[in-house]
């Protein structure tokens, strides 16, 4: 539009400096490995044990900030679509404009993969026989109507003046990188480890080509209070579609950072709503919660008696943290063997943010009850927290895992290695056991 005004061409290139700069996180969270220090106890070392930084493994995660991102940009090129449509409806490549932008809206908005046990909300739930038959028909009526709307608006007999028409509009590098972009999203080649971090990014620049080719043909608003109305209603639109898209994310993730440890056996998971347990548990059918956070602290959860009722209504075993027990010296040798016990599948381990107790609970249910060698362990937990672990974790692992699994932990290399990075730093819970010990005798 601003070549179309008679302003310098070099504002044109605007978009394509954006989108250029776009590329810079994606490169940034694979190159760059966090090395700060732990406050709490800022003498223990760390390291990381994955390919690529932790961080970048949390944002490959369907649903995480790269997603959201894309819900939001496409939200934006929804908009600026249906304005196009309103000021010029018997244009038919508005229409087209705004089909395409409605799918590609959709598709941000239901993320993959999704755990096992449930089909999701996404287009190619369309073609999986398991799906209920309503909702593949009412998916594939959808993508009917858009191929519809795009091949009667496009002109497929007359591409030379739509091109014609898309260069003089100083959109057709903006659509024709787009298109690319959206081939590019879907070919299985480039999603490498760290599984769909690309895939992911390369959908947002797609999409961020395609609102900066909506931007440019969207009809001027006008000017004065008239226009700025028109332009404060198409962001509040906008804003309210990127809360409809997150809605949809939460619709089919229902329990924050839920993620699949052993399928149908142990998941993993944030502290749960009761909405959001009435949701996910017709999908995964949870026989045993274990919450691994002391509820019993001022710290406590105010979904934990929620939690409680959801558990007592659905059957549902629950484990936490006893009072008695402060340090968990008893609650995680406990805990283990519940979700080694296969009359307790499937098992849904959690503490408040998913972020410290659980993932390293988690490590020492692969490094103690599966055999796994801790440095995989912790491997898995740096992916997904997205970050090192804590150095309190360090100090856990030190005084667990020597309990859980003498003979490995002796053994073990990074085992070894985690009492070398702790080497002059006192573990506090160790000391608080010593004088529970101490004690013991007197309470008696």
């Amino acid at each position: 539009m601003a070549e179309q005004q008679g302003t310098s061409p070099r504002r044109g290139l605007w978009p394509w400096v954006v989108l250029a700069l776009s590329v810079a996180p994606a490169v940034w969270y694979v190159l760059d490995y966090e090395q700060d220090v732990d406050p709490e106890f800022p003498k223990v070392e760390r390291r990381t044990y994955s390919t690529f930084p932790p961080a970048a493994y949390r944002f490959a995660e369907a649903g995480d900030t790269i997603d959201c991102a894309a819900v939001y940009v496409s939200s934006a090129a929804l908009v600026l679509a249906a304005w196009g449509c309103l000021r010029e409806p018997r244009r038919g490549l508005r229409w087209a404009a705004l089909a395409l932008s409605s799918a590609a809206f959709w598709h941000a908005a239901t993320p993959g993969p999704l755990i096992d046990g449930w089909h999701g909300l996404g287009w190619r739930t369309m073609f999986d026989p398991s799906v209920p038959t309503p909702q593949r028909f009412a998916l594939a009526a959808c993508a009917l109507a858009i191929v519809a709307v795009v091949a009667l608006g496009t002109r497929p007999w007359d591409v030379r003046a739509m091109l014609a028409d898309a260069r003089a509009r100083g959109v057709l590098g903006l659509l024709a990188v787009s298109a690319a972009l959206m081939v590019v999203r879907q070919l299985p080649g480039i999603d490498r480890e760290p599984f769909g971090f690309w895939p992911r990014w390369v959908y947002v620049w797609g999409l961020l080509a395609w609102a900066f080719a909506m931007l440019r043909l969207a009809p001027a608003a006008g000017g004065g209070r008239r226009g700025a109305a028109i332009v404060a209603t198409m962001i509040a639109v906008s804003i309210g579609l990127d809360f409809f898209g997150r809605g949809v994310f939460w619709y089919q993730r229902p329990i924050n950072r839920l993620r699949e440890v052993i399928p149908g056996r142990l998941y993993l998971s944030a502290m749960p709503t009761y909405a959001g347990l009435e949701l996910a548990q017709p999908r995964y059918h949870f026989k045993t919660i274990i919450n691994l956070f002391p509820e019993f602290t001022p710290e406590g959860s105010p979904h934990w008696p929620d939690e409680e009722r959801f558990a007592r209504e659905h059957g549902i075993s629950v484990y936490t943290q006893s009072p008695d027990d402060p340090t968990g010296l008893r609650s995680i040798p406990e805990s283990l063997a519940l979700a080694d016990d296969p009359a307790n599948w499937p098992v849904l381990v959690h503490c408040h943010a998913s972020m410290d107790r659980s993932p390293a609970w988690v490590g020492m249910y692969r490094f103690a009850k599966q055999g796994w060698p801790l440095d995989e362990a912790i491997r898995e937990i740096e992916r997904h927290r997205g970050s090192r672990p804590k150095s309190s974790v360090t100090l856990l692992y030190n005084r667990m895992l020597p309990r859980l699994a003498p003979e490995r932990a002796s053994q073990d290399p990074t085992a070894l290695e985690l009492r070398e990075f702790a080497i002059g730093t006192p573990d506090p819970l160790e000391a608080m056991l010593a004088r529970m010990r101490k004690d013991a005798p007197t309470r008696r």
